[in-house]
């Protein structure tokens, strides 16, 4: 599994949430690799730029994300929708890449899921993403998580509500299954 947060503030909700799915994943026999998108971020992306090339950090992104199963996607809402930060990533990886430089997001599986500090916890802009996502060949888990009111239940590494850590290993392990029969069919 590759797990990235659609948030790119250091100590956000949606990154301690994506701490805990991970720790989650990992338990249930899962490998997977964290990737930081505000670690090295893309241009916004550009057909110029597409133009004249596509850059070299979106080539070696296409190459992770293709040695990858599936993803875990911690994605705040911005605007009812998910944000910009994810937005530029998903569309420098849908675009044709040269001979030679795999398929990134087509064929492969995600669970996503949201935290905010708001009562709703992200929901609004869940259906988005998995829509942009769906439309580009990810198969999206059925299950997804908004936690609301996070500040108060994002703990270090995990969710402190007991439900909500048994509903997000839910939501784990509904992925974990449906990458396992996606990759069987393959």
């Amino acid at each position: 599994m590759l797990a990235f947060a659609g948030s790119g503030r250091k100590d956000s909700l949606n990154r301690r949430l994506l701490a805990a799915a991970v720790a989650i994943a990992q338990a249930q026999g899962a490998e997977v690799t964290v990737l930081d998108l505000q670690a090295d971020t893309l241009p916004l992306y550009d057909g110029d730029l597409e133009d004249a090339g596509l850059p070299a950090r979106v080539i070696e992104l296409k190459h992770l994300f293709a040695a990858h199963d599936g993803f875990l996607v911690a994605s705040p809402e911005y605007n009812s929708f998910f944000t910009p930060l994810l937005k530029n990533t998903i569309d420098w990886l849908s675009r044709p890449a040269p001979a030679g430089v795999p398929e990134a997001l087509s064929g492969r599986t995600a669970a996503i899921f949201g935290a905010s500090p708001g009562a709703l916890g992200g929901i609004r802009g869940l259906p988005y993403l998995r829509l942009l996502l769906s439309r580009l060949g990810v198969l999206v888990s059925p299950n997804e998580l908004a936690v609301g009111n996070a500040s108060q239940v994002i703990g270090n590494g995990k969710l402190d509500d007991p439900k909500l850590q048994q509903a997000l290993a839910g939501v784990i392990g509904d992925l974990i299954r449906l990458t396992a029969a996606h990759r069987a069919t393959r």
